[in-house]
């Protein structure tokens, strides 16, 4: 019986990375979870964590195989879906500790457009809201998940620049001010902190030429020492299969036609917003995804070896454990989780501390928002349970709640606080 057990876990295998080959994989951090229904049916869960599948184990070669079908087929449906961590938990968080309604919505809008290419507000049928294109994004596409090609990838996978002989980093809390080692996260971090206007740029990968400490993340200008440098990077299918990439150094491309430099224009009032979104989304990906980012490296160029290197493919990146472990992030039972895969509270609670800075930084903090007892409240006691929920309708009108007990009003689409 072990025999036979072996032999499909390999033809299964076999065929899975035979799909990855024709068609690149979804490369989704806290990806939708709450898919709307052609037809104005209740909505549906995009990717179940499939019933015998354990919560302990990422690993296994059958679940993850359904877990990759089930985004396949679910990501792929016409109306698709948002993600109650990065847009619905952004906005009660960043509404919390002290920005304004319009602006959080906003940070929320671009933190879900960050995946998505645009964003469209709709309520749980699937239907635009009544404003929905006051309150739509401008196309922020090439920073989408699967856009290899633009460096957009990158947004959500985010290496660290480190001897592979180094233990590897803590993911679960990334160190945002460690420009040495964590070069996309505090660039992006560092662009959003800049706001409209200021002359820090926004490269692809983000490689500047080195900066006066040496690191490659907070240089002024994007990385062109002599000139541009080729981007090689290879992302795991099943090791040692990998996706090959390749981009080149300078301005991240914002949109076709627009580049980062373009940013404001393009986006126009709520410019800041949509950066500090961009940036939360990023951090929470770096997290979704440490088991495979902390394991990747990044190498910089060398007199022998003039481009940037970008290794991906490794066994923690595989595709079957990718996928299953997004579906850890909702609609299960936390508490059974291994530590490492308990990314959901790891990401909200570091949404939460960075959006307390950006608010500081905007002069807009609650000081309220400082009580450790009042971000407990929020997330351990709120978001937190509000998100295992296994019904998706069940999940998005416990995540309402927690706002409205916040005193936060609904997020366009969501059921109206109730009383």
């Amino acid at each position: 019986m072990g025999g036979r057990i072996r032999s499909l876990t390999t033809v299964l295998l076999t065929v899975v990375s035979a799909t990855f080959a024709i068609a690149p994989p979804q490369a989704q951090g806290f990806a939708e979870d709450v898919c709307y229904t052609p037809g104005g049916a209740p909505p549906h869960n995009c990717a179940p964590l499939p019933p015998p599948c354990p919560v302990d184990d990422p690993n296994g070669a059958l679940c993850g195989l359904e877990a990759f079908v089930r985004y396949g087929y679910t990501l792929r449906q016409p109306l698709g879906g948002r993600s109650l961590v990065h847009a619905d938990s952004t906005y009660i968080i960043a509404r919390t500790v002290g920005f304004s309604e319009r602006d959080a919505y906003w940070i929320a809008a671009y933190d879900e457009a960050t995946d998505l290419g645009t964003f469209v507000p709709r309520d749980a049928d699937g239907a635009p809201v009544p404003d929905a294109a006051a309150l739509t994004t401008a196309d922020i596409s090439g920073l989408v998940r699967t856009h290899f090609a633009t460096g957009g990838f990158l947004f959500h996978f985010l290496p660290t620049m480190r001897d592979p002989r180094d233990p590897e980093p803590d993911g679960l809390r990334p160190d945002v001010d460690d420009p040495a080692h964590e070069v996309m996260l505090t660039h992006v971090r560092r662009w959003a902190m800049a706001g409209p206007g200021s002359a820090v740029p926004l490269c692809t990968g983000g490689f500047t030429n080195p900066s006066a400490s040496g690191d490659y993340a907070t240089g002024a200008e994007c990385f062109a020492d002599p000139g541009p440098a080729q981007i090689n990077g290879t992302y795991s299918v099943q090791a040692p299969i990998a996706i090959p990439f390749t981009n080149v150094t300078g301005p991240q491309v914002i949109s076709d036609g627009v580049l980062a430099p373009q940013f404001d224009t393009w986006v126009g009032a709520e410019s800041w917003n949509a950066r500090i979104g961009i940036y939360i989304h990023a951090l929470a990906d770096r997290i979704s995804h440490h088991a495979c980012t902390d394991a990747g490296t990044v190498t910089a160029p060398s007199p022998e070896r003039p481009d940037f290197r970008i290794d991906l493919n490794t066994p923690t990146c595989d595709q079957g454990p990718h996928a299953v472990r997004h579906e850890y992030e909702t609609g299960v039972d936390f508490a059974g989780l291994e530590p490492e895969d308990e990314t959901t509270e790891a990401a909200l609670s570091m949404v939460y501390d960075e959006l307390v800075d950006f608010a500081r930084v905007r002069g807009t903090l609650d000081p309220d928002a400082l009580d450790s007892e009042a971000k407990s409240t929020l997330i351990v006691d709120g978001l937190l349970p509000a998100l295992q929920h296994r019904n998706p309708v069940e999940r998005l009108n416990a995540v309402t709640d927690v706002g409205c007990r916040a005193g936060v009003a609904a997020f366009p689409g969501s059921p109206s606080c109730r009383g």
